[in-house]
C-alpha cells in the first residue's frame, strides 16, 4: 500500500488532534478542587462522556481512540504494531490465570489482535499450536516452564522476551520511520529495564540470556555480558550509549525512568507533525493519546487520594501538542 493511500486517514487524524489536551488543560485539571469537579472539567472538554470510576473513564477514551483508528486506517494490519505489548500481556494473563483458577478476562488489555475468548479456551485446553505464530510458541513454552519449574518468574520472562523480539522485528521492518524509531526505542528501553533487574538481583547467565531480547541501539551480547558483571558494569556500558540519561534515572527511581521513556516517545512522535501521508501520523497520534491518558490518570488518582499537587505535577508526562 502506498503512503498516499493514507491521505484521508491522516487528514482525519489531524482534524482530531485539536481535541488533544494541552499543557494548560492539565494545569487547569490539576487545579480542580475535587475529583468530581475534575471529571466535570473533562466532560466539558469532550474528553469524557460521563462521571464514574477512573478505569471506566479511561476505558471509554481508549475505545474511542481505537474506533477512530480502525475506521480511518486503510490497511488494518498496520495497526498490529500498536498491539504488540497488549497481545503478549494477554498471553501472560491467560497462562497465569489458568494456574491460579482465575478468570483472565478481568486482566485482559485492549486493543489486541487476539480473540480473547478463544485465547482463554486454547490455553485451558493446551491447544497452543492453534494460537498464531510466535504467540502460540511462547505461550506453550511459558506453560511448560511453569509446570516443570513451578517458577512464575521463569515462565514470565519467556513471554516478555518474545514480546521484545516481536517489537524488534517491527522496528527493523519500519526502518528509520517514526513508527520504526518508536518501536526500536520501546524494544531497547524494555531490555534496559530487564537488564537492571537482573543485575540488581544477581541473576545467573541462563536467566539473563533468556530474559534480555534483541536490541536496536547496541549488540544484545554486549548488554548481557555487562549485566552479568553487575550494576556498575551495566551502568558504565549504558553511559556510552544514547540511553545514558535513562540509565542514570533508573538507578535513582524506576518511576522516573518510566516517565523519561514516555516523554522520549512523545518527542519522537512529534517528528511526524508535518507528515502528510503514511502510517507515522497514526502511530504518533496513538502514543499521544496513551501519554495523555497516563497524565489524566495520575491527576485524577492524585485528586481522589488527596495527594499533594506538587507531587502529582512531578509525575505528569509531556504532551504531544
Amino acid at each position: 500500500m502506498r503512503d498516499t493511500d493514507y491521505a484521508y486517514c491522516v487528514a482525519r487524524i489531524r482534524a482530531n488532534e485539536r481535541y488533544l489536551l494541552r499543557e494548560k488543560d492539565l494545569s487547569d485539571l490539576l487545579e480542580c478542587k475535587s475529583y468530581d469537579s475534575a471529571q466535570q472539567y473533562l466532560i466539558d472538554k469532550r474528553w469524557l462522556s460521563k462521571k464514574g470510576d477512573i478505569s471506566e473513564s479511561l476505558k471509554y477514551q481508549s475505545e474511542k481512540l481505537w474506533e477512530l483508528l480502525s475506521e480511518s486506517v486503510p490497511d488494518k494490519k498496520e495497526l498490529n504494531i500498536l498491539c504488540v505489548t497488549n497481545d503478549f500481556f494477554n498471553i501472560k494473563a491467560a497462562v497465569k490465570c489458568h494456574f491460579t483458577d482465575k478468570d483472565p478476562s478481568a486482566y485482559y488489555l485492549q486493543p489486541t489482535t487476539l480473540n480473547l475468548k478463544e485465547l482463554t479456551e486454547k490455553v485451558a485446553s493446551h491447544e497452543f499450536s492453534s494460537i498464531e505464530g510466535v504467540k502460540g510458541k511462547c505461550a506453550e513454552e511459558s506453560y511448560k516452564t511453569a509446570c516443570l519449574t513451578e517458577n512464575g518468574q521463569n515462565a514470565d520472562i519467556i513471554i516478555d522476551r518474545a514480546c521484545i523480539d516481536e517489537m524488534k522485528r517491527y522496528a527493523d521492518k519500519k526502518g528509520d520511520s517514526v513508527t520504526g524509531e518508536i518501536s526500536a526505542f520501546l524494544c531497547d528501553t524494555a531490555n534496559i529495564k530487564i537488564a537492571f533487574r537482573c543485575a540488581q538481583t544477581d541473576k545467573k547467565r541462563d536467566f539473563t540470556e533468556t530474559a534480555i531480547g534483541e536490541c536496536k541501539a547496541f549488540p544484545r551480547k554486549d548488554i548481557v555480558e555487562a549485566t552479568l558483571k553487575g550494576i556498575d558494569s551495566l551502568t558504565e556500558y549504558l553511559a556510552k550509549t544514547v540511553y545514558r540519561e535513562g540509565a542514570e534515572l533508573y538507578l535513582n527511581s524506576a518511576a522516573e525512568y518510566e516517565k523519561w521513556c514516555d516523554n522520549k516517545v512523545i518527542a519522537i512522535a512529534k517528528k511526524s507533525g508535518f507528515t502528510a501521508f503514511g502510517f507515522d501520523p497514526v502511530c504518533a497520534y496513538y502514543y499521544a493519546n496513551l501519554t495523555e491518558m497516563k497524565s489524566v490518570r495520575i491527576i485524577l488518582t492524585g485528586l481522589k487520594s488527596g495527594a499533594d499537587k506538587s507531587e502529582i505535577k512531578e509525575r505528569m508526562r509531556a504532551l504531544y501538542v
